[in-house]
Parts: structure tokens; C-alpha cells; sequence
């Protein structure tokens, strides 16, 4: 990670507070060759991975009439000011949100920036700590304060490159921790972030086409091809990646050994053809018809895509039915539906025939070494 820049500063708004505090770093957030570089890569490799592997994440560009963040931007990436500014700067307007509201805010907020060879990134995460007992040199022991990764607030990267190229509809990617809700909108609404992908409805409408393609073959294999579909969506969101349906397509190919009669990247995107000729008005151009006349490259792909930014959580749900309250948890495989579980939509009951060997002996009293 070619990181150029990495600096902290503290945030402290409890309910009651009319503001926020701010502590603010005075180091100038350049990280060079000295010893504490290393801490700097291993942190923000650590972040990055944690908004990549987080689901539910939201894609986005600024918001034109919201201009204040964007401003500060343009002012530190003009020299106008110094990274380390800039971040005190940002930091008072992130924070300036909270006042005259009950939320609770406390911990770190840590900008980081690098430079790759193909785009800049800026990275900003809400760091929350804990407190702990360690020993010290002297061997007696002491409170300490670690950072708590597995507890980290909000995340947010904007791909600089691409927001200054202006050729990407989703150069932010924003995502958000657990108990953040409260502050979703707040934060949003101080990054000028605005959504322009559904992830939710174009995995679903990905998983409607799917089950369509699994019709065109053997029951046999249905379900085992849709499950290798999911498998695959899911380490690609896992690692940050988008499913391009002709990489899926060989991944299937290869993981199943065989070609079905009709290419699945074809038929994926001719069936999404399909579905936007159906909700276009007659104002609407197809994509050929944009080709036709002319329209930029990058506006055709929106038309229709040839990869997928997939939503975890309807990914799951496509190949297993789980539910909970607080005196039951269910779980199952959707191929088991129609088979040994059915379902009663009359009086909304599920009949299971063949109970797992574990909870069998439970409810026939035996033991486990019986």
C-alpha cells in the first residue's frame, strides 16, 4: 500500500454535550521512513480490509448543492492547504453535524491517503477504542487504551482519481458500523454523499435471472450451479471486487467441469436487456440505440451492466431461509423446500420430515454416547 499520509485526531460528543470535542494532531500526517511508518501501513491495511469485507456497503458520488466537503477537497488537493489542515479542517465540519443533537460520538477520526499506480484514494473511519490492564516495563500493571478493529464506526473511500476524471458513477464507497445508525445521516449529509447504486434490487433482480438459468438445467445440477454463483458473489464482496459476469461465467466453467448449452454471461445480460426494454418509456433509447447515436462509452455500460456490486445479505438468502425470534432459531437449505420441508401457506407452518441426528436425540431423550 504506497500510503502517502496517515494522521488522528480525537473526537469526544456524549448525549448531553450542546457539541462535540476536538483534539486535533499538530504532526504534519506525512508518513516517511521512520519507525512509526510501519504502525501506519499495518493500521490503514487493516481498515481497508474491514470496509471491504463489511456487507451492506453503499456506492455513491457528491452531491452537486452539497458543496462544503467537496470545497474542502478542492482547496487541499490545489495546495491550497496541508493534509494535516485539511484533516482539522474536515474534522471540525464532520463534527460541526453533531451540535444541537443527542447523538454520542467518541474515539478517533483517522484520514489516511495514498497513491497507486492507476488512482489516488482517500480513506476516513470512525475509530472507537477500549481500555485495558497491561503490564509495564517495570512488570506492574497499568491501564492501557487499544484500538477496538473489530468495533470500527463509520468507513468511507473516495476514489480521488475517479471523482476528478468525473468518469465513474460510484468513485465513494460508505459503509458503517455497528450501532451507527443514529449517525447515518448526519455523516452522510457531511460528505455531500448521494446514492447511485441499488445493490439490493440489482442482486435481486441478478438472482431472479439466475433462477431462470437454473430451469435450463438437470435438477441434479440447479442447485449446485446457483450455490457456486453465490460462493463466488460473495468472495468477490468479500475482497472488494465486483462480479464481471464473464469471469463468472469461467469460474463456473471450471469449478463445474462443464458449458451449459447457453453461455450464463450471455444470458445474464440479454436477459437484463430485456427487463429495461420492458420499464423504458418511449423517450428511452436501448443501448444499441445509444451506440447509434453516438452516446459515451461509459453511459452505454450503465444501460446495461456486465458486472454486478452484489448485496450480501440477498445473496444469502437465495440458497438458505433462516429466521429467528427470541424463542426460536431456523435454518435450512433452500434445496430442502418441496422435499423433506414443506411449507403450508394456508396456516404458514413448515412440516420437516427428516430432523438432524442431534436435535433427534435431544427430543427422543437420548444421549450423545447412547
Amino acid at each position: 500500500m504506497a500510503l502517502k499520509h496517515f494522521i488522528t485526531h480525537s473526537i469526544s460528543k456524549l448525549e448531553k454535550d450542546p457539541g462535540a470535542k476536538l483534539v486535533c494532531s499538530d504532526i504534519d500526517g506525512k508518513v516517511g521512513e521512520d519507525t512509526l511508518s510501519g504502525y501506519y501501513q499495518r493500521c490503514g491495511s487493516q481498515l481497508k480490509g474491514i470496509l471491504m469485507q463489511r456487507s451492506g456497503k453503499r456506492y455513491g458520488v457528491f452531491n452537486h448543492e452539497s458543496t462544503a466537503f467537496q470545497g474542502l477537497l478542492k482547496d487541499w488537493l490545489r495546495d491550497g492547504m496541508s493534509f494535516s489542515s485539511w484533516t482539522q479542517r474536515t474534522a471540525q465540519h464532520l463534527s460541526g453535524v453533531l451540535d444541537s443533537t443527542d447523538l454520542e460520538m467518541t474515539g478517533y477520526l483517522a484520514f489516511f491517503h495514498e497513491e497507486l499506480a492507476d488512482h489516488d484514494k482517500l480513506y476516513i473511519f470512525h475509530l472507537r477504542y477500549k481500555d485495558s490492564v497491561t503490564v509495564d516495563n517495570n512488570l506492574n500493571l497499568s491501564e492501557t487504551r487499544y484500538l477496538d478493529f473489530s468495533n470500527t464506526g463509520f468507513g468511507v473511500c473516495i476514489n480521488l482519481t475517479d471523482w476528478q476524471q468525473d468518469n465513474d458513477s460510484k468513485y465513494i464507497t460508505f459503509s458503517f458500523g455497528r450501532g451507527d445508525r443514529p449517525l447515518q445521516n448526519q455523516m452522510l449529509e457531511a460528505i455531500g454523499f448521494t446514492d447511485t447504486l441499488n445493490t439490493s434490487a440489482e442482486t435481486e433482480e441478478f438472482l431472479e435471472i439466475v433462477e431462470e438459468f437454473s430451469r435450463t438445467l438437470s435438477s441434479d445440477d440447479a442447485f449446485a450451479y446457483k450455490s457456486k454463483v453465490v460462493d463466488y458473489c460473495i468472495e468477490q464482496d468479500m475482497r472488494g471486487e465486483p462480479v464481471v459476469f464473464d469471469d463468472l461465467e469461467n469460474h463456473l466453467t471450471s469449478e463445474t467441469k462443464s458449458q451449459p448449452a447457453e453461455a450464463f454471461s450471455h444470458y445474464v445480460v440479454e436477459k437484463k436487456k430485456e427487463r429495461r426494454q420492458q420499464q423504458r418509456d418511449h423517450s428511452g433509447l436501448s443501448p444499441e440505440q445509444m451506440i447509434e447515436q453516438g452516446a459515451p462509452v461509459q453511459a452505454v455500460a450503465e444501460a446495461v451492466k456486465a458486472e454486478l456490486i452484489p448485496d450480501r445479505k440477498k445473496l444469502k438468502g437465495f440458497i438458505r431461509y433462516s429466521g429467528k425470534n427470541k424463542d426460536l432459531s431456523l435454518s435450512f437449505s433452500a434445496n430442502l423446500m418441496g422435499g423433506d420441508i414443506e411449507f403450508n401457506k394456508q396456516d404458514k407452518s413448515l412440516l420437516i420430515r427428516k430432523i438432524p441426528e442431534s436435535l433427534l436425540k435431544q427430543l427422543t431423550g437420548k444421549k450423545d454416547d447412547e
